[in-house]
């Protein structure tokens, strides 16, 4: 049994993603698309916050062995209170690199307590009050997909790509 709360509490140098494109790697023209769709949609992209941890490894090998995956990568992501994603497909500069070992496999693990107000849409199903430890296949590694944190609490999520 992973104590998730344990390892919430012990998170540190997480590296925060918003809209502004010093954080993009801008010269991938996905990154420049994403952010093209949001505007011309008049997208809020004053509400796209999150936090990605990836000192993972330790929990890595618990759940390699747990779910019988071998993780190319893996991160835990935050969405504080009052933001969101944004709609978007996870754009990865080694997905080439990922490639050559098979097909990939993504996978996410609800990993906060559940909370009024905590939503993740992934393509057109939407999750909510899932219990801690609840594990979600991705049918496709690139789905569309959206973190919605409506609550007073921090929202987290452990995400693994592998094969």
């Amino acid at each position: 049994m992973i104590d998730w709360n344990s390892i919430i509490s012990n998170l540190t140098d997480g590296k925060i993603v918003t809209v502004d494109p010093a954080r993009w790697n801008i010269n991938n023209p996905e990154y420049a698309e994403m952010l093209k769709l949001w505007k011309d949609n008049n997208f809020n992209t004053d509400s796209v916050k999150w936090t990605n941890y990836y000192d993972t490894k330790e929990l890595e090998s618990e759940i390699s062995k747990k779910f019988s995956i071998k993780i190319l990568r893996s991160w835990i992501s935050c969405v504080e209170p009052g933001y969101m994603t944004g709609y978007h497909y996870d754009i990865d500069d080694n997905e080439e690199e990922y490639l050559k070992h098979g097909l990939i496999t993504r996978y996410s693990i609800f990993i906060s307590e559940p909370a009024i107000g905590h939503l993740f849409i992934l393509g057109k199903e939407y999750f909510y009050n899932k219990p801690q430890g609840t594990l979600l296949k991705w049918n496709n590694y690139r789905d569309w997909h959206n973190g919605i944190n409506g609550s007073l609490e921090k929202k987290y999520m452990f995400h693994v790509i592998g094969y």
